[in-house]
């Protein structure tokens, strides 16, 4: 989201525009590059909102190519010898709806929702984990016959990831601010997929899993999201759950992909032997963030609504997307709900609901949602957010962008779980452990390293407010 060197959400369908792309949609001109799609002839100033055309594919382009660009997909012409941009756009790296990494003009401004901008390669001779630097021969291919190409097959200072075969911006998560966690004391006790008991809270949150193009089983990124749970299994000490962020496939609203994507991910997750409490994300209804699946709803009952259902949610006995997990102490000294919300199937019964659930008093309150607050063109996020506010609550665990960072507030990103990555961070998973002072502290651990990124820690009393 604040780096257009993103590989983000491929499907992220927009037939309305978040974070600066609003208002009337824009149409493409001859060239590929959008026309100002305003009313009355009016026009627009340079980069302004219209320049964001949303596609799903290059055909949808007239020319120009589908980048990822922010946390969905816009039409933008290429430059591949970098002098081909307009005045109002600058030529950055960016990946393609293919996941080919492509030279593209982007508007200046930010109004993609994406950050334009190099970033520092680091050291190029490098490894972290599965990725390589641009110096390292590699298995890479997206720069095979282009110019400037690096030795480990892509270019713009962009790495290799070797499990994936796909570039991606330079890692920030192998240096030295790596470490050992210490996760505090076991956290004893029971936890079903009805809730439970613990001494403490300690808990695994996962994030975006699913393949890097549609229909695409066979890439799925089981290699990572094994080692990732395989990781929290040997944790010392472990977690008691895991809570993870949405989008487990990448499959067509009614194709058959959904179920066997689905199966992959179980496999992975099986290395683990807690439970699972799964939120539901975009690509579990139809793939586009506007999307709202459900009986009655806009986009109705697809594929992958039933069978995220049904696999994800049903050996938790669940039959809606959108339940509570409460969990309380051993000794009664503290509660705890887990409220996950279901933007991608929003309706009014699930308003209500919400709204009494959260009005309910607990020491913590954790809502998960899949879209953060600023992608608040999915159907449940402004609503939510507003149900929210009305309550308290001590963090919001959001995916949907493929990275990890703690923007501000009581917002935390985690989706780094599989999906190709935005940005320059490793995959991973974060840590929720409960201090002995009642804060809860938030970690996260390299896959590949095993270590936590000091620089992300950080730590909320129960209402939310920062503490050291």
């Amino acid at each position: 989201m604040r780096s257009l060197l993103a590989f983000v959400s491929v499907s992220s369908i927009c037939f309305a525009l978040w974070a600066g792309c609003g208002g009337t949609q824009a149409t493409s001109g001859s060239d590929g590059s959008p026309s100002d799609g305003h009313p009355s002839g009016t026009s627009t100033t340079p980069g302004a909102a219209s320049a964001c055309v949303p596609c799903v594919t290059d055909q949808d382009c007239n020319g120009a190519v589908c980048a990822q660009l922010g946390s969905d997909s816009y039409c933008a012409p290429a430059c591949p010898n970098g002098n081909e941009c307009s005045s109002d756009r600058s030529c950055v790296s960016a990946s393609s709806v293919t996941g080919q990494q492509v030279s593209v003009c982007v508007p200046r401004g930010d109004v993609c929702s994406s950050s334009p901008g190099a970033q520092d390669g680091g050291n190029a001779s490098g490894t972290c984990g599965t990725l390589v630097g641009p110096d390292v021969t590699s298995n890479c291919t997206s720069c095979t016959g282009k110019k400037n190409c690096q030795t480990n097959g892509c270019f713009g200072g962009w790495w290799c990831d070797t499990a994936t075969k796909r570039c991606q911006a330079p890692p920030s998560g192998c240096g030295p601010t790596g470490a050992p966690l210490d996760a505090g004391a076991p956290a004893t006790g029971t936890v079903t997929g009805n809730g439970g008991s613990l001494s403490r809270l300690l808990f695994a949150v996962v994030g975006d899993t699913r393949p890097p193009s549609i229909n695409d089983t066979a890439a799925y990124p089981s290699t990572i999201i094994d080692k990732i749970y395989g990781d929290i299994q040997a944790f010392t000490p472990r977690p008691a759950f895991v809570v993870s962020t949405g989008d487990y496939m990448f499959a067509s609203s009614f194709s058959a992909e959904s179920g066997p994507q689905l199966d992959k991910y179980l496999a992975a997750r099986a290395k683990f032997d807690g439970p699972l409490f799964p939120a539901m994300g975009n690509h579990e209804c139809t793939g586009g963030t506007t999307s709202n699946c459900g009986p009655g709803a806009p986009d109705g009952v697809t594929n992958n609504f039933t069978s995220f259902l049904n696999k994800m949610l049903g050996p938790i006995g669940k039959p809606d997307p959108y339940y509570v997990i409460n969990i309380n102490a051993t000794d009664h000294s503290w509660t705890a709900k887990f409220v996950f919300i279901a933007a991608n199937a929003w309706s009014t019964a699930q308003e209500s609901w919400l709204n009494t659930t959260l009005a309910q008093n607990t020491t913590y309150t954790f809502v998960i949602r899949h879209e953060s607050r600023m992608a608040n063109t999915a159907p449940g996020v402004k609503p939510s957010e507003q149900i929210m506010a009305q309550h308290p609550y001590t963090l919001a665990i959001v995916g949907h962008t493929h990275t990890y960072e703690h923007p501000s507030g009581r917002e935390v990103i985690i989706g780094n779980g599989g999906a190709p990555l935005t940005g320059g961070k490793n995959y991973g998973f974060g840590v929720f452990s409960q201090r002995p002072d009642g804060a809860i502290q938030v970690d996260m651990v390299d896959y590949a390293s095993g270590s936590s990124d000091m620089q992300f820690r950080f730590a909320v009393k129960p209402d939310g407010s920062p503490t050291p």
